[in-house]
């Protein structure tokens, strides 16, 4: 068994794995002829590197992949291992919760190492399948390169498929758009092609750098109510940048090069850095800029940039560099989080590599390949109908549809009331079908991709469905969603911010602000048809299933807690508990971008 060590950073894999048998060459370790393969990796991020198709493709009959760190996403992790053609054995030996683990794959005949690699990325890692009523079939050449991996929406590598020979139908190609690869073998393969570069600039074209949603993250961020870190402050010393505590002994210095993606290694390092100050830099480092994308993207507070340093707009987004400009004191709670949220949103949505390949995918096969989001309303106050379409009006997010499930009351007068450009359907049921029953009837008139619910008497901001949407992306969970965190009391005109881990995987989420796709939803047979706890039934199969959920922050989401009868019965007393910030009368938890 060839057995290759590898303690450089990933930049030197991306750079240097055009095979497994090149990795070894260029570290100088003997091989021996038998076709298996040992790969010690530092973390299982690193997985997606080897999974890329490369040519020429090395293949073995064994691949055994050790990680030095490992975390499951949630004690109860079941990860699956993906197709593996020709499959003989499968091991899977884990340590502690972070203390590594092992798999080891064994096939009957030599197959690429980079098929192996991609199925084992959902062993370790949470990869829902992207997929949408006729999306284009999307699939990465050989030579491609790492330039891809920022595009994909899943952490999975769609490889070209092989054609199965009885069948083969009439003029259908392997692939709907081909990434990447030689244009004499794309036209062959596929019906479009395009380059890695292009799908990178996206159409309309933009040069501003892509970024990795898959990586470049806020999952695992500190918590909100948890006392600030140590300050950081970043300077550069050639092409090393370095964010090191402002006290001396206060923390190891993080260290990166300028030049290259921030790995999963430094992102997890990030995790414990609140804010970094950036008043000491004099000079933007070419590919520092885009660093600062990735690092806002994870939810760590970059600020006070000097006016002086200057921006190119086709480095960074200009509204993300006015961010990063402002000055910051490190703090506790709501103040934090809505700093950290208006430069991860900008980051996300100007800088994702995702929404570049969705922009050229569309425009090369004229179809969308964004995903649709159909909202959910089953309501039995038909006079709170016209202010929830209101705010689902105002969504930043461009895909989405309505259904209001009218339950056992008329469709409410919409005269007067601002709906434009918003794709609704008003449907009445009786009022002797369960509330279950009345939600899967709006789900059944949907057409969307992801489904996502609200309640009637709750607040949504406008980014409410694209913080879903983002959420869905990088996580890649089975549900994501929201929680109860931010609490109005209609009563005593008061505002709770309620003690909640957000931004990690977990098996709770709000009701009135979870997602999931549809093919999800279908399989785990939807909303049962019950009175109450229809949420609570959905969240339990997921769980009894294998999935994971995955709170995401919950600006732009307030529950609203009225005097009335509530579906969820707990009292004041008990919501209250656990807060630790409050506010007379309304405080919106929410940021402009």
């Amino acid at each position: 068994m060839r057995r290759i060590r590898r303690d450089a950073d990933v930049n030197d894999v991306a750079r240097r794995l055009d095979g497994p048998e090149d990795v070894a060459r260029a570290i100088g370790i003997e091989t021996d002829p038998l076709p298996r393969l040992a790969l010690d990796l530092p973390d299982a991020h690193l997985l997606r590197h080897v999974a890329l198709p490369r040519d020429p493709a090395q293949k073995t009959f064994e691949l055994r992949v050790r990680f030095d760190h490992w975390e499951a996403p949630v004690p109860r992790w079941r990860g699956r291992l993906g197709q593996v053609r020709g499959l003989t054995g499968y091991d899977l030996e884990i340590g502690t919760p972070r203390g590594g683990a092992t798999a080891t794959v064994r096939v009957s005949e030599p197959t690429p190492v980079h098929e192996i690699a991609n199925a084992l990325i959902p062993v370790f890692l949470p990869d829902t399948p992207f997929a949408g009523a006729g999306f284009p079939l999307v699939a990465l050449a050989a030579g491609a390169g790492d330039a891809a991996l920022p595009l994909l929406p899943t952490r999975s590598v769609p490889p070209v498929e092989p054609m199965v020979d009885r069948l083969q139908g009439v003029g259908l190609k392997r692939a709907d758009v081909l990434i990447g690869g030689a244009v004499r073998l794309a036209d062959e393969l596929a019906a479009h092609h395009v380059s890695t570069s292009d799908a990178t600039y996206g159409q309309p074209r933009t040069e501003l750098p892509a970024i990795d949603l898959a990586v470049h993250n806020p999952i695992g961020r500190e918590l909100l109510f948890k006392p600030s870190r140590p300050e950081r402050r970043m300077t550069v010393t050639g092409n090393r940048g370095i964010i090191a505590a402002v006290e001396v002994g206060m923390g190891a210095p993080i260290e990166f090069d300028v030049r290259r993606p921030l790995d999963a290694a430094i992102v997890r390092e990030l995790r414990r850095v609140e804010s970094i100050d950036l008043s000491g830099l004099r000079d933007l480092p070419e590919g520092l800029a885009a660093r600062f994308a990735e690092i806002a993207a994870t939810d760590t507070i970059l600020h006070s940039l000097p006016a002086a340093v200057d921006v190119p707009a086709e480095a960074l987004a200009p509204a993300l560099t006015n961010v990063i400009r402002r000055p910051y004191r490190q703090q506790m709670g709501l103040e934090r989080e809505l700093r950290q949220v208006e430069a991860r949103r900008i980051a996300m949505h100007e800088h994702g590599g995702f929404f570049r390949l969705a922009s050229s995918v569309e425009q090369l096969t004229g179809t969308r390949y964004s995903p649709r989001v159909s909202v959910i309303l089953s309501t039995m106050r038909s006079e709170l109908v016209p202010g929830v379409l209101e705010m689902m009006a105002r969504q930043t997010y461009a895909h989405v549809e309505v259904i209001v499930v009218l339950h056992g009351v008329p469709a409410p007068s919409l005269d007067g009331v601002d709906l434009t450009g918003l794709d609704y359907t008003l449907v009445e049921v009786p009022a002797t079908v369960l509330f279950g029953g009345a939600l899967a009837e709006g789900v059944r008139r949907s057409s969307g991709d992801l489904i996502t619910k609200l309640d009637d008497d709750d607040w949504y901001s406008e980014h409410h469905v694209s913080d879903l949407v983002l959420a869905h992306l990088y996580s890649r969970a089975d549900i994501v969603g929201k929680t109860t965190e931010y609490l109005f009391f209609e009563e005593v005109g008061q505002t709770v911010h309620r003690t909640f881990a957000t931004e990690r995987y977990h098996d709770q989420l709000a009701g009135g602000a979870m997602l999931m796709s549809r093919a999800a939803f279908d399989a785990l047979g939807g909303w049962r048809p019950t009175p109450n706890s229809t949420d609570r039934s959905v969240l339990i199969r997921v769980e009894t299933q294998g999935g994971v959920g995955y709170r995401t922050q919950s600006l732009g989401y307030m529950y609203i807690r009225h005097a009335s009868k509530h579906t969820w019965e707990r009292t004041a007393s008990q919501l209250v508990q656990g807060s630790f910030e409050q506010w007379r009368g309304w405080r919106s938890p929410e940021v402009g971008y």
